[in-house]
């Protein structure tokens, strides 16, 4: 087993309860301050005992499925039921859901948010790894974020788009999805919408297209904070998901 790096503790996020904002998500950082204004829902953030924007974790984690990205899945701007995670976990528990009624028990399955605001692709690697090596989970699903960011000295470090280019940054991307395929388990891949450092980059699905197996994100709407996606995404991209845990219920070599 490989070191512990605690991956899997925020430790500055731990014990925050009810919080009305955070990050971007306050009036002074979003671009429409009228939209955040008038947005109807009410948002609050609380932290569980690890420093993830979560319930506590179960004590039995071998069925859970844990969800792995950076403030597309903490869910910036969003109210927590409607995280895709959340979603996630009440559309796998539906019990008369006609397509896959075998994958989750009656009880249904946790899905475990593991998002971190300003998380890197090389983060989630590393995060992926150590979870992998603690718990052996049967099923990931990562929501991989800006191709620009990366790691740097134990830190994640956001840059412009221009820094590394295009080139470097599918590099690097591509060096991170290839390591987790090779971990002995499942592996859902998705990625945020405009991944190309915060440009509506034209190409991006060009760039992205021969991974097969990767859910590129389409944007539907917006949360409060004028940037991350709302409900109608989550919506979206987890009846992708749930495909794809369909699928491999029925062609994985490895048992969810």
């Amino acid at each position: 087993m490989k070191p512990r790096t605690n991956m899997l503790r925020i430790k500055d996020s731990i014990g925050i309860k009810k919080s009305a904002t955070s990050g971007i998500d306050c009036k002074s950082f979003c671009k429409d301050k009228k939209y955040f204004k008038n947005y109807p829902k009410n948002v609050t953030y609380e932290y569980n005992s690890m420093g993830f924007r979560d319930r506590e974790w179960p004590d039995s984690l071998s069925d859970a499925i844990w969800c792995v990205g950076d403030s597309f899945t903490v869910g910036t701007g969003q109210p927590f039921k409607e995280t895709w995670p959340q979603v996630l976990e009440r559309k796998l528990g539906e019990k008369n859901r006609w397509y896959m009624p075998w994958v989750v028990r009656k009880s249904g399955k946790r899905c475990l948010n593991l998002g971190e605001d300003g998380c890197s692709n090389d983060t989630m690697a590393l995060r992926v790894n150590e979870l992998y090596n603690l718990h052996a989970p049967k099923l990931i699903i990562v929501m991989w974020s800006y191709l620009a960011r990366r790691r740097i000295n134990g830190e994640n470090v956001d840059y412009n788009k221009d820094d590394f280019g295009v080139d470097k940054d599918m590099i690097n991307f591509n060096k991170n999805f290839v390591q987790l395929n090779q971990l002995p388990t499942n592996i859902i891949h998705s990625i945020i919408p405009f991944p190309f450092q915060r440009t509506r980059f034209s190409n991006a699905r060009l760039h992205l297209e021969k991974y097969k197996n990767l859910i590129v994100t389409e944007q539907l709407d917006y949360a409060r904070d004028y940037h991350h996606f709302d409900i109608k995404t989550s919506e979206l991209v987890t009846n992708q998901m749930v495909e794809k845990i369909n699928h491999l219920d029925k062609s994985s070599k490895y048992p969810i």
